[in-house]
């Protein structure tokens, strides 16, 4: 029996003034197909980078990268033990995930997330 790895985006959004959107909810593949999913941002993220993470059954999030927005670069220090399975890109307003060969083991909820620093005052 050939079954597909169901495979989950959801949002997170951490502060206010940002919007982050994903139109995929899910996707089943087989094994070696290609995944990707869209995470479109609306306001500004802290020093411009757009994290995603990872979360499997029974398991804490794992951190995947980032991508800086300003200049499309990928973060270098990642310590996911998958991280050579993932590739991340700028398409206009939003950032792509992507899986080129999916296996079993990407089965998991993917997060989009970014954060607003600022100041404030408390009276």
């Amino acid at each position: 029996m050939d079954c597909g790895i169901i495979i989950y985006s959801l949002l997170m959004v951490a502060a206010l003034g940002q919007n982050l959107y994903q139109e995929q909810i899910s996707e089943t593949k087989k094994e070696k197909q290609i995944v990707s999913f869209n995470c479109k941002v609306t306001g500004r993220c802290a020093g411009n980078n757009l994290h995603w993470y990872q979360k499997r059954l029974n398991e804490p999030f794992t951190w995947i990268l980032y991508m800086s927005l300003a200049d499309n670069s990928v973060s270098p220090e990642t310590t996911h033990p998958q991280r050579a399975d993932f590739s991340t890109e700028k398409l206009s307003d939003s950032s792509q995930l992507k899986i080129q060969s999916v296996k079993e083991s990407h089965a998991a909820t993917y997060y989009c997330a970014c954060y607003q620093t600022g100041t404030h005052s408390v009276k």
